[in-house]
This record gives structure tokens, C-alpha cells and sequence, in this order.
């Protein structure tokens, strides 16, 4: 059975490839200006999907792992507590009086002795620095590195959106490029090096 970093490792490295590939192409010598123009806009696409595609992949590995190896819920970080419990705690605000002391009344049964059941990953369709912070605070994780590129990686979203949208939003410098998707790997290992540090640690383990 593949570990949590296994597979998160897993699926970088096919993201790599699929990266490598068009960087291959890039680096062609008959290939036009007009096509690098073209192939860089459809890098920048691709590297945003990697980008958001890895961190909801990730996360979904982290969530999966905990919720089997976590008993109840009053065992997990607070934060990471709130985001399992969500749903209860949205449901719990909405109670009139009655039903709202009944629960209060058995609430280590309701909201800490039951087993976690974390919701999907929501990156948002737009995974702007801030979301992806949000959500690995979620999952009581921070990352140095996105703090470090958080610049560029709004940038790269800002970008993709144009691009997506149909806007003539042109770069035509492979290295201006490099430094964006050096950003994103930057993000992408400390993530699965984080989670797999966080996996090892109570109350994980």
C-alpha cells in the first residue's frame, strides 16, 4: 500500500512531465516566434491547472489519510476540527431553542466523539494565494514558500484568468516564464514535504 507521500509524489511527477513536454517544444529550433507566443499562453494555462489541479490532490491525500487514521474528532487541531465539522456547526447556528439545548446537552457525542468527515477540497476555481492558504491552515500546514512567491503565484492566476477569458495577454520571454513556474514548484514540494511532515506527527500517528 503507497504511503501519503508516495502517492502525492506520484502525482507530481506526471504534472512534471506534462510541463517538461511543452518546455521540449519551447526549446525547438523550428518552431516560429508566433508558435512560442502560442505555446507560452498555453504554458501559462497549464501550469495554473498543475498549480491548483496538485494542491486540491494533495490535500484530498491528507484528508483521506487523517480521516482513517484519526478515531473522533476531539482529537484533531482545532482548525482542522472546524473544517470536519463544518456542516454540523452551520446546521447547529440555524437551531431554534430547543433542538439547540438538545444538542448542546450531548455535544461530546455529536461533535467530538464521532469520526471525522471532512468535505471535498474547494479550491475555488480561482486558487488565489490567500485560498490556498485558507485551506492549508485548514489542514494545519503553512508554507514558507507561498508566503515567499505569493507575488507571482497572484500573478499566475491573474494571468490564466485572461487567458481563459479569450484576453490578449502575450509574454514572449521563456525565461520571464521559468521564474513563474519556478515559483509553482517552489509551492508544490514544500507542500508534499509539509503534509507528509504533518501526517507523521500527532494526532496522525
Amino acid at each position: 500500500m503507497k504511503s501519503p507521500l508516495d502517492l502525492i509524489t506520484d502525482d507530481l511527477s506526471w504534472r512534471e512531465a506534462e510541463l517538461g513536454s511543452l518546455k521540449l517544444l519551447l526549446a525547438r529550433k523550428d518552431v516560429s516566434d508566433h508558435q512560442k507566443v502560442v505555446l507560452l499562453r498555453v504554458s501559462w494555462a497549464l501550469l495554473y491547472a498543475h498549480y491548483e489541479g496538485f494542491s486540491k490532490a494533495a490535500l484530498t491525500v491528507f484528508y483521506d489519510y487523517a480521516k482513517a487514521a484519526v478515531a473522533n474528532c476531539g482529537l484533531l487541531p482545532v482548525r482542522t476540527r472546524i473544517f470536519a465539522l463544518g456542516k454540523k456547526i452551520k446546521k447547529l447556528k440555524g437551531l431554534s431553542a430547543e433542538p439547540l439545548l438538545l444538542e448542546m446537552e450531548n455535544f461530546n457525542t455529536s461533535f467530538y466523539t464521532p469520526a471525522p468527515d471532512f468535505p471535498e477540497v474547494d479550491t475555488k476555481s480561482n486558487l488565489w494565494p490567500n485560498v490556498l492558504e485558507d485551506l492549508l491552515k485548514d489542514a494545519d500546514i503553512e508554507l514558507i514558500s507561498l508566503e515567499e512567491n505569493r507575488v507571482k503565484i497572484k500573478t499566475l492566476v491573474q494571468r490564466r484568468n485572461n487567458i481563459a477569458h479569450g484576453k490578449r495577454d502575450i509574454v514572449t520571454e521563456i525565461s520571464y516564464y521559468r521564474g513563474f513556474e519556478n515559483a509553482v514548484y517552489d509551492v508544490m514540494y514544500e507542500m508534499a514535504l509539509k503534509i507528509d511532515e504533518r501526517l507523521n506527527a500527532a494526532p496522525y500517528v
